[in-house]
């Protein structure tokens, strides 16, 4: 089956050692079409659906039922490891038990989170202070967030992440057998 590729752009030196200004080519897999997805999609959306029903009551409960503060935990985790992720130096970060230093993360301000998790750019300030008074974030001199190192590694969380693997292996499955998606998994 024929794979597409793409390429993704490095960041370049940190204390860490330099990073090549070279590309990372990473395979994707090969999606159904538009009319192909629509004859299937049911399969897609039911699996989403319990994929859903499974993971996010342990995050609600992590939160203690502030859904908000997920998705911008989430949100800052992509934002400060995404140049490092498409680097070569990413393959030394590969599992969530691997501390990432503070120098090989992008802080991301209030405007940037609210804009890329739709919600009101208060209501991301209020809840990155809270997260902060919590201890979960660091905010730098220039008011970027950053998790704070090992806030990913607390032991409750290492429970859900692999129950999130587990119930997108099983979407993943069906979106195969369904022939939703093709490729060497």
């Amino acid at each position: 089956m024929d794979h597409g590729e793409y390429d993704k752009p490095v960041v370049e030196g940190t204390a860490h050692g330099k990073i090549s200004g070279r590309r990372v080519r990473r395979r994707r897999l090969k999606l159904a079409g538009p009319e192909e997805f629509s004859d299937k999609s049911r399969v897609f959306m039911y699996q989403m659906s319990e994929m859903l029903c499974r993971i996010l009551p342990a995050y609600n409960n992590y939160f203690q039922g502030d859904m908000a503060k997920f998705l911008l935990v989430n949100a800052l985790a992509a934002a400060n490891v995404q140049r490092l992720m498409s680097s070569p130096l990413s393959q030394d970060y590969e599992s969530i038990g691997t501390r990432v230093p503070a120098d090989l993360q992008v802080p991301a301000n209030a405007l940037s989170l609210a804009e890329s998790t739709g919600m009101p750019r208060e209501t991301v300030r209020r809840k990155l202070k809270e997260l902060l008074a919590s201890g979960m974030l660091v905010e730098d001199e220039r008011g970027g967030y950053r998790l704070r190192p090992g806030a990913l590694q607390a032991e409750a969380l290492l429970g859900i992440y692999f129950a999130n693997f587990k119930a997108m292996a099983d979407v993943m499955e069906a979106c195969l057998e369904a022939g939703l998606i093709d490729g060497d998994l």
